[in-house]
C-alpha cells in the first residue's frame, strides 16, 4: 500500500478498496455534473451519467490490479475529491516504453485551492514512478482552460488529441503528458512550487481526462 502524507490537516487523502465502489459511485458522478452540467445540454449529461459511473463499474475499476484510486477526504470524513490511476494504459498520441495515465482528478468546487488537486496529482505521480512509468499523461477537454493551465503548471504539455462522446455530443480532448524521469522533472518540479501562491488563491481549476478509446473527465 502507498502511504499519502498530506501536507494539510483539513483533508486526507487515502487509497479506495472495493468495498468504496458506492460511495465513489455517488462522488464520481456528483463531480462530473459539477464540473461540466453547465456547458454541455442535460440531454447528453443524463446519457452519460447514466452509464459512466455504474456501480459495477466503479468497483471493476478498484479491483483492477494495474489501477490505483485515491479518496480526498474533509474533516468528517466526507469526500471531497478523488483520481484514479491506470498503470500501462497506451494513448496513439504518447510514445513511451511504459506510460501510466491519469485518467480521473477532482476535487469539489468548494474545496478549489485548498491543495486537493495537487496532492491528489502528487499521489498518481508517486505511484507511476513507483511503478517505474516513464511518462505520465492524460485527456483534457479542449474547452477546459482552467484545468489545462493548472497540468501546464504541473509540467503536463500536449502532445496530441481524441475524440469524446458526451451523450449524442462529439468533443475533443487534448492529450497531455509529463516525463517522470528524475532529470526531465527538475523544472516541472521548480514550476508546481511557484505555482503553489496561485493555486492557494483558487486558480487549481476543473481538470478534465480522459482513457483512451472511452472518456471519463475530472474536476479539481
Amino acid at each position: 500500500m502507498i502511504a499519502v502524507t498530506p501536507r494539510t490537516t483539513e483533508f486526507r487523502i487515502r487509497l479506495a478498496t472495493a468495498g468504496d465502489a458506492p460511495l465513489l459511485t455517488g462522488v464520481s458522478a456528483a463531480l462530473f455534473a459539477q464540473a461540466f452540467a453547465a456547458d454541455n445540454r442535460p440531454e447528453d449529461m443524463a446519457a452519460y451519467l447514466a452509464g459512466a459511473f455504474a456501480e459495477d463499474k466503479q468497483r471493476a475499476e478498484l479491483e483492477d490490479p494495474e489501477g490505483r484510486v485515491w479518496l480526498a477526504e474533509g474533516p468528517q470524513g466526507e469526500p471531497v475529491g478523488y483520481a484514479h490511476l491506470r498503470l500501462g494504459a497506451r494513448s496513439p498520441a504518447v510514445h513511451s516504453a511504459r506510460p501510466a495515465e491519469l485518467a480521473r482528478i477532482y476535487a469539489d468546487r468548494a474545496w478549489h485551492g485548498r491543495g486537493v488537486g495537487p496532492e491528489l496529482l502528487a499521489a498518481c505521480i508517486g505511484a507511476a514512478r513507483a511503478w517505474e512509468a516513464d511518462v505520465l499523461w492524460l485527456a483534457v477537454w479542449e474547452r477546459n482552460a482552467r484545468a489545462i493551465a493548472f497540468y501546464e503548471r504541473h509540467g503536463f504539455r500536449a502532445v496530441g488529441s481524441q475524440s469524446f462522446r458526451l451523450g449524442t455530443d462529439d468533443q475533443r480532448d487534448r492529450v497531455m503528458a509529463r516525463p517522470l524521469d528524475r532529470g526531465a522533472e527538475a523544472g516541472t518540479e521548480a514550476g508546481a512550487e511557484a505555482a503553489a501562491d496561485e493555486e492557494s488563491a483558487g486558480a487549481e481549476g476543473d481538470v478534465a481526462s480522459t482513457p483512451a478509446g472511452k472518456r471519463s473527465r475530472d474536476g479539481t
